[in-house]
């Protein structure tokens, strides 16, 4: 750069040396650019993978001399990692790509979600820094991702309000359920490949998980009307074996729980989802019983699974 302060540069010669300088550094920006783009495209390499996501993510290509006219934002270089991802565990045609025509933009479509679904990431402005994972047309975050925290969460009032209310009507319960495994699968990858801190929320289906809910004191009616729905759909609600709260037992030895955490102090309400080879996750259960989904969904408000709480709010 030109420094008036340094008598070189006011002369002819040094006006240009130092312009000719500039080039050559833009010019490098971009190769250095062009290598990290064939490492992403290209590498078969988990470790360069996440190493050229992250650099790409927070990249400037444009310097004071040169300037580049087409280019993708930084929020589209996480769809491309999500994708490379994928395809490095065989699941590379779970999501199409797309670009629009006359613009460098990317969107992404879970295949079998086909054209219910567009996605694509918004980059967070706040200190937090990383990006939320949003369907486009209803702005439902899905989740966030954190590259250089190494940090996975995701929603579950987005996977509820996209999955079990919007897309209800018109997208069977199977196909859902195989749209969002390709989500899940993308965290578990981050999780087992890097290390990540991964919150799987609605979608954990570990036995020990304790989904906790919205209300910490949970109004007794609402169980309640859990006893009623359940006799009609022919299944027994019993007394919870803590002493509080309640147990279902539903088809398969899957068994719900909901009852007060805490017994003493501050009371936590929390849901519990059991079963032997622990693949039942409360977003499965939602999916496969209606009289559950509907006890959800009418006491929404009180029985929301919690996210985390820095993240969403």
């Amino acid at each position: 750069m030109i420094n008036e302060n340094d008598p070189s540069t006011l002369t002819t010669s040094g006006r240009l040396l130092n312009y000719n300088e500039a080039i050559k550094d833009g010019l490098q920006t971009g190769l250095t650019f062009t290598k990290l783009m064939d490492q992403l495209i290209r590498t078969t390499d988990p470790n360069e993978l996440v190493d050229a996501a992250t650099q790409l993510a927070d990249f400037k290509l444009d310097s004071d001399y040169v300037t580049f006219p087409h280019q993708y934002s930084n929020a589209d270089y996480y769809l491309l990692f999500m994708s490379r991802m994928l395809e490095l565990h065989d699941q590379g045609s779970q999501v199409i790509l797309q670009s629009r025509d006359h613009r460098e933009e990317l969107t992404q479509q879970l295949t079998t979600l086909g054209d219910r679904g567009s996605f694509n990431f918004r980059v967070e402005s706040s200190e937090n820094g990383g990006v939320f994972y949003r369907e486009r047309a209803t702005g439902q975050s899905l989740f966030y991702l954190n590259l250089e925290r190494k940090m996975f969460r995701f929603n579950s009032h987005a996977l509820t309000q996209l999955f079990i209310i919007d897309l209800h009507d018109t997208v069977p319960a199977e196909t859902v359920k195989t749209s969002v495994q390709v989500l899940l699968d993308f965290a578990r990858y981050l999780k087992e490949d890097y290390g990540y801190s991964v919150d799987f929320n609605i979608l954990d289906a570990a036995n020990r998980q304790n989904y906790a809910v919205r209300a910490a004191d949970l109004p007794a009616g609402i169980v309640d009307r859990l006893f009623v729905a359940a006799a009609k759909n022919d299944y027994m609600l019993t007394n919870g074996v803590n002493g509080n709260g309640a147990e279902i037992a539903l088809d398969n030895s899957v068994v719900v729980d909901i009852f007060n955490n805490q017994l003493e102090g501050q009371p936590e309400w929390v849901l519990t989802v059991h079963d032997d080879e622990q693949k039942i996750s409360w977003f499965d259960v939602l999916l496969k019983y209606p009289f559950m989904r509907d006890w959800y969904l009418e006491n929404l408000t009180d029985l929301e699974i919690k996210s985390d709480p820095l993240i969403f709010e």
